[in-house]
C-alpha cells in the first residue's frame, strides 16, 4: 500500500507542475474531485439560503395564526352577540301588554311578560345585562354599541311614553367586539300581544 501511495502522489504533483499550480502556500490548497469539505463561499450561500427560506416560512406561519386569531374574534363575538339577540327577542315576543312596558329608553327595556315575571334588558358599556326582577345578570360582555328602537303599527317611530298604546315593533341594533374585531347585528321583534 505504501508504494501505491507514493505513487498516487508522484502523478498528483506531475499534474500540478503541468497545470502551473505547483505554488501552494501552507494555509491553501487545491480544490480538486476528491477533496473533502466545503469552502467558505459554499458555506455563506448555504447559510443566505437556508435565512431566505426561513423568512418566508415564518411570514407564513405568523400570517396564518394572525387569520386564526381574526376568525377566533369573531366567531366569540358572533356567539355571544347571536345567543343574546336570541334571548332578547324571545322575551320580548312575550310582554303581556304595552301597559306591562315599565321602562322604555334606548338603552333600557323592562316589562312583566305572560307569566308575570318582571324581566327587562340594559346596555350599560360594555356589558348588556338581564333584568331578572331582583338584580341584573350579564347577558353579553364586550358590547360596543346598543339601542332598542320603537316603532308604531304604521312603521314610524313611535315616541315613548306617548305613543305606547300604538306600539307593534321594537327593533333591537347590537354590535359585539372581541378584541379588535366588531360585528354588527339587527332584529325586529314583534310582541304576540300587542
Amino acid at each position: 500500500m505504501r508504494i501505491a501511495d507514493q505513487r498516487m502522489r508522484y502523478e498528483k504533483n506531475n499534474r500540478l507542475q503541468k497545470t502551473g499550480c505547483n505554488r501552494l502556500t501552507q494555509n491553501s490548497a487545491p480544490h480538486t474531485p476528491d477533496s473533502k469539505g466545503f469552502t467558505l463561499i459554499e458555506v455563506i450561500i448555504t447559510i443566505v439560503i437556508v435565512g431566505i427560506i426561513s423568512g418566508i416560512a415564518a411570514m407564513i406561519i405568523l400570517q396564518g395564526m394572525q387569520t386564526y386569531t381574526k376568525e377566533q374574534n369573531l366567531s366569540d363575538a358572533h356567539y355571544q352577540g347571536r345567543q343574546a339577540m336570541e334571548r332578547m327577542a324571545r322575551e320580548i315576543r312575550l310582554i303581556r301588554s304595552t301597559a306591562d312596558i315599565t321602562a322604555s329608553t334606548a338603552t333600557t327595556l323592562r316589562f312583566t311578560d305572560v307569566n308575570g315575571s318582571a324581566l327587562g334588558f340594559q346596555w350599560t358599556n360594555p356589558t348588556l345585562n338581564r333584568w331578572n326582577g331582583v338584580s341584573d345578570d350579564v347577558l353579553a360582555s364586550g358590547v360596543a354599541a346598543f339601542s332598542f328602537t320603537y316603532y308604531k303599527n304604521d312603521g314610524t317611530v313611535a315616541v315613548l311614553p306617548a305613543d305606547l298604546g300604538l306600539l307593534w315593533f321594537i327593533d333591537i341594533a347590537m354590535t359585539s367586539q372581541q378584541g379588535s374585531e366588531t360585528l354588527p347585528m339587527q332584529t325586529r321583534v314583534h310582541p304576540r300581544n300587542f
